[in-house]
C-alpha cells in the first residue's frame, strides 16, 4: 500500500489524537492536525497532503464545509468529512463541495480505511477524466457545438467555450459544481424543470436525445431552445465514470437535420459527435494513466483527430486516396469501439483513388463502429479495402467490406446508412448480408493502371 500522506481537521484535541493515532495505525502518514478552518488552510499550503480527513464543526469564522470547498477550488485534494452532523442541510451543503467520502462518528478502523481507500481511487479517476476532458475541450473548442464532460458522480469535469456562452458558467466556476447547476433545462411547452438527461443516461448506459423541447435556462436568466444529445463516459466496457453532453442552439440546426428524433438519431454528425467525444474522452483518460510522453503525445494526436472529423463539412464529390482517408480515421474507430472489439484493417495497396464525399465515407464507418460498441459485442472489426468490377458493365469500383463481431447480424444498419447516403451528392452502393457490410465507390484510378486480375468480394 502506498504510505498516503494525510492531514487531519479536527477542533476537539482529544479527538484529533485518537484519529490520528487511527489514521498511523492504518500504515498512512499524518503530516499535520489544524484545529481550525484558516490554520488548515495554512498547513495544506504548506504540506501539499495527499488528502484531508475535515470535521465539519470547526473554531473560527470558517466551517469544515466552506474549507472543503477551498481546498478543493485551490488545490484539487480529495477531502473526506468525518463528522457526528449528518442533518439535511448540512449534508447539502457538503455535496456541493465534491466531497470525496463522508464517514459519520463514531467510526471503526475498517470503516475508515475503506472511506480513505475509495477517496483516493475515486479521485485518481475524477482527475483522469478532467485531464482528458480538458484536452477534449481544447479540441473540440473551433467546432459550433457545445460540450459539458461530467465526472461519474455528476459533477462538471469541463466545458467548452461555446457550452460556457450558452449556460453562462465558466469553466473555472463550473468545474465540481452538480450538472444540475451548471446545465438547467426546462420544457418549452410547459415551462417546467426536466430531470437531468445525464443522469437519466447514466442510470440506462445508453445514449439520449435532448428531445424537441428542450429550453435552457442560462446562469444570467436567459432562455434558449437547444438541441442535443448525452451519451455515457465508459470505462472499459460496463463501467460508467462520467456523461458527454453535447449541444447547440435549435436556431443553429441546419437544413434536412432533426436532432432528437428517433428518425435521425444515429445518423447526424452532430450527434455522432456526441457519441464519439464520449469514447474518445475514455480513450485520453486511459492514455494518460501511466503511459508517461508517449500516452500524452498519444492522446494530444487523437484529441486531434476528433478535432478533425467534427471540422469536416459537407463537399462535393472529388477524388481521394481511400487507404489514406482509413488510415487517418483508425485511432478515432479504435475510440468508437471501446476495448471489448479488436480494430483489424487490411487495405489493399491496388485500391487507389475513388470519387466520392470524403465525409460521407467517415460517417459510415463511424456509424458501424458506434453501433457495435453500443450493442455490447466483443471480438474483432474488420475493414477491408480491395478492388471489384461490375459484372454489369465492366466499371471498376472501390470496395470497402467491414466485418462485424460475431452476434452482430445487421444491426440494423443499412437503413441508417442508407439515410447517411441520402444526405450526400456522391455516388455510392451499399450492401448488406451475414454480417458484413459492404460500401462501393467508382474508382478514380484509369481502369488500364488496375491490375489484369481484380479482386472481387
Amino acid at each position: 500500500m502506498n504510505k498516503y500522506r494525510i492531514l487531519l481537521v479536527e477542533d476537539e484535541k482529544v479527538v484529533a489524537a485518537d484519529i490520528e493515532e487511527c489514521v498511523k495505525g492504518l500504515g498512512y502518514e499524518v503530516v499535520g492536525s489544524a484545529a481550525s478552518g484558516a490554520e488548515a488552510l495554512r498547513l495544506v499550503a504548506n504540506t501539499e497532503p495527499d488528502l484531508v480527513l475535515m470535521d465539519i464543526k470547526l473554531k473560527g469564522a470558517l466551517d469544515g464545509v466552506d474549507v472543503a470547498a477551498a481546498i478543493y477550488e485551490e488545490f484539487q485534494i480529495p477531502v473526506v468529512y468525518l463528522t457526528a452532523h449528518a442533518d439535511a442541510e448540512i449534508l447539502e451543503r457538503a455535496k456541493k463541495t465534491a466531497p470525496s467520502g463522508y464517514v459519520l462518528k463514531p467510526f471503526d478502523d475498517r470503516t475508515l480505511r475503506t472511506a480513505i481507500e475509495i477517496a483516493f481511487d475515486t479521485h485518481r479517476r475524477q482527475m483522469q477524466l478532467i485531464e482528458g476532458g480538458r484536452r477534449l475541450a481544447t479540441a473540440i473548442s473551433s467546432i459550433d457545438e457545445a460540450v459539458i464532460v461530467t465526472q461519474e458522480g455528476g459533477q462538471v469535469a469541463v466545458m467548452n467555450r461555446l457550452a460556457e456562452s450558452l449556460t453562462g458558467w465558466s469553466q473555472d466556476d463550473a468545474i465540481g459544481q452538480p450538472l444540475s447547476e451548471v446545465f438547467t433545462v426546462l420544457n418549452a411547452q410547459t415551462g417546467s424543470p426536466q430531470k437531468s438527461p445525464a443522469a437519466r443516461a447514466l442510470r440506462e448506459g445508453m445514449s439520449l436525445g435532448l428531445g424537441e423541447h428542450a429550453l435552457l435556462l442560462s446562469r444570467h436568466g436567459t432562455r434558449t431552445r437547444i438541441q442535443g444529445s448525452v451519451t455515457p463516459v465508459r470505462d472499459g466496457q460496463t463501467d460508467t465514470v462520467g456523461a458527454c453532453l453535447i449541444f447547440r442552439a435549435a436556431n443553429q440546426r441546419t437544413s434536412g437535420e432533426n436532432w432528437g428524433t428517433p428518425d435521425h438519431s444515429h445518423t447526424s454528425r452532430l450527434e455522432m459527435m456526441g457519441r464519439l467525444t464520449a469514447g474518445v474522452a475514455q480513450k485520453l483518460s486511459s492514455l494518460l494513466d501511466g503511459h508517461g510522453k508517449t500516452g500524452r503525445t498519444r492522446a494530444a494526436q487523437l484529441a486531434d483527430r476528433l478535432l478533425a472529423f467534427g471540422q469536416r463539412q459537407p463537399e462535393p464529390p472529388m477524388a481521394f486516396d481511400l487507404n489514406e482517408l482509413i488510415k487517418g480515421l483508425l485511432d478515432l474507430l479504435q475510440s468508437a469501439l471501446g476495448e471489448q472489439i479488436q480494430l483489424r484493417p487490411l487495405l489493399h495497396p491496388a485500391t487507389g483513388a475513388v470519387k466520392g464525399e470524403p465525409g460521407q465515407i467517415e460517417l459510415f464507418l463511424m456509424h458501424l463502429a458506434l453501433g457495435a460498441r453500443e450493442s455490447h459485442l466483443k471480438g474483432d472489426f474488420g475493414i477491408k479495402t480491395h478492388l471489384h468490377v461490375s459484372e454489369s458493365d465492366g466499371e471498376p469500383y472501390a470496395a470497402i467490406t467491414v466485418t462485424l463481431p460475431d452476434g452482430a447480424g445487421d444491426m440494423g444498419s443499412l437503413p441508417a446508412l442508407d439515410e447517411i447516403a441520402r444526405q450526400s451528392a456522391g455516388e455510392v452502393r451499399i450492401a448488406s448480408q451475414d454480417g458484413r457490410i459492404q460500401i462501393y465507390l467508382p474508382s478514380a484510378t484509369p481502369y488500364g493502371d488496375s491490375p489484369s486480375v481484380l479482386p472481387t468480394c
